[in-house]
């Protein structure tokens, strides 16, 4: 399978943004104003370059020395471009900045076989700049570089694209890409935009994401995998009713789930209360909860899949860990699983990383060859805290 990994430079290769140092540099008028109305979204990106280059005053020799010192990429780049080059990755850069201080960075790293677009800046006489923008889409005409046409004009060429990217004009590629490494304004975005995507710190992670070899995958249960809110609801209704207090209705029972049953109570219940609440709660749950709880749509044939393709599965959730085996046993899956683990079986539940690294354990695989999969930060903590 072809590969491209279509990357954004200012940020995100390069440390700091190019363009931005060389305008507070060598401005000579509020271009705050102009990136101001740019961050509004009342101007695109090549309307404000337009206005920016009529106060950008430097000539050649200087505003290229001044680049040269602020050349500083991700000390893991060029270990990530090669490695990607022997495994027949290709690497291409997509760029709203400019063409000339990208080939001048990409020169001092020795990294100038990389093809790479962007915007042309032209030195003119009086220490003045022309733009052109030779990648601009006319029919939106927003940004200078349209990172979005360029990954469409590689789609003929390669059978998957993947896009590297932490800022504004990333976006519109990330809509069209096949997975996105983000991070900065544009992981929140894609992650608000359902878009597939890993957050990155720098490239060294995203080289071990690309080299993983998955062999096992463990999840969450409440949330991920199965919904029991009505039989979750209907526990909580019997422990609320005994101590007269008021409960709030179905609908809203996911935004008062914490990671537990203790931390779910702890704003309705004193100490006193919750010693003798949640027995109540678990034993009128254990009534009902094999009738009332279902898979999420799709979960079913994703484990289907995921077992019969010989992946080791696993399951490490914080609903009491014989509710969890009983519900999937009821459900006709617990066979797919080499480990069910929940609240009970280890010392402490997530966010602590006791029950994925029992999991790990029973499933006799190292960190590095499984993912876990959730529905929480609770989750996301858990996860890395186990590797």
């Amino acid at each position: 399978m072809k590969t491209l990994i279509l990357c954004d430079f200012d940020g995100t290769i390069s440390v700091e943004d190019m363009g931005y140092v060389l305008l507070t540099r060598f401005s000579s008028g509020d271009w705050e104003a102009i990136d101001r109305q740019f961050c509004a979204g009342n101007i695109g990106s090549k309307e404000a370059y337009l206005q920016i280059a009529e106060i950008l005053r430097g000539d050649e020799p200087a505003i290229r020395q001044f680049i040269s010192q602020h050349s500083k990429i991700d000390p893991s780049f060029s270990a990530f471009y090669h490695a990607c080059r022997q495994s027949g990755i290709d690497i291409k850069i997509a760029s709203d900045g400019f063409d000339f201080y990208i080939r001048t960075i990409l020169e001092i790293h020795h990294l100038s076989e990389i093809p790479f677009f962007a915007n042309q800046g032209h030195f003119l006489h009086g220490k003045t700049m022309a733009l052109t923008f030779p990648f601009t889409n006319e029919e939106c005409g927003r940004c200078g570089t349209c990172k979005k046409k360029l990954l469409q004009l590689h789609r003929k060429e390669y059978d998957s694209i993947l896009f590297v990217g932490n800022g504004f004009s990333d976006r519109c590629a990330a809509q069209e890409a096949d997975f996105v490494f983000a991070k900065d304004s544009l992981y929140p975005y894609c992650v608000e935009q359902d878009i597939p995507c890993h957050f990155f710190h720098d490239f060294d992670e995203i080289l071990r994401d690309l080299r993983k070899q998955v062999h096992g995958v463990i999840f969450d249960l409440d949330g991920t995998l199965l919904e029991a809110y009505e039989a979750i609801h209907l526990g909580l209704q019997e422990a609320f009713q005994f101590f007269g207090k008021a409960l709030f209705p179905l609908n809203e029972v996911k935004q008062y789930l914490k990671v537990d049953l203790e931390a779910t109570l702890a704003p309705f219940f004193s100490r006193e209360e919750m010693a003798e609440a949640i027995p109540i709660i678990r034993n009128r749950y254990e009534e009902v909860y094999l009738d009332k709880t279902h898979f999420l749509g799709g979960a079913r044939e994703i484990l289907e899949s995921l077992y019969h393709r010989g992946i080791t599965l696993a399951v490490a959730s914080n609903k009491f860990g014989r509710f969890s085996r009983g519900a999937l046993g009821h459900l006709g899956v617990a066979g797919y699983f080499k480990s069910i683990l929940g609240a009970g079986d280890v010392p402490r539940n997530k966010p602590y990383p006791d029950m994925i690294q029992a999991a790990l354990k029973e499933m006799d695989l190292p960190p590095e060859e499984v993912i876990f999969v959730g529905d929480s930060l609770e989750d996301i903590q858990a996860g890395k805290l186990a590797g």
